[in-house]
């Protein structure tokens, strides 16, 4: 039995927890949303360089696609199918509206 911590489905309410709470902390209105993406280290420190707030979460790879999908659906946006690159290890969240100044 795999221990509760490494089940994508954990690791999605987890993700999803943070979300609620940096919008909250952040004064998101009703109509601003996340943008969810797996990510690349680089690609991981381009977005936190353009966007404030991000949300960042290191996932085991073999959970990153199955926990991607989770959030997305949790959400209630829809996925597209983006495969999981070995060099992705992030799940990077961030509100296309707020652009560092």
């Amino acid at each position: 039995m795999k221990d509760n911590s490494q089940t994508a489905q954990y690791c999605a309410k987890e993700y999803l927890f943070d979300l609620n709470s940096t919008a909250a902390e952040n004064g998101f209105k009703a109509d601003e949303r996340w943008e969810v993406h797996m990510s690349t280290g680089d690609e991981k420190k381009a977005i936190e360089k353009q966007y404030y707030p991000t949300v960042v979460s290191a996932i085991m790879p073999d959970l990153l696609s199955a926990t991607f999908r989770l959030v997305k659906a949790l959400l209630k946006q829809p996925v597209k199918e983006q495969a999981a690159s070995p060099e992705c290890l992030y799940l990077v969240a961030y509100s296309a509206g707020r652009i560092r100044r």
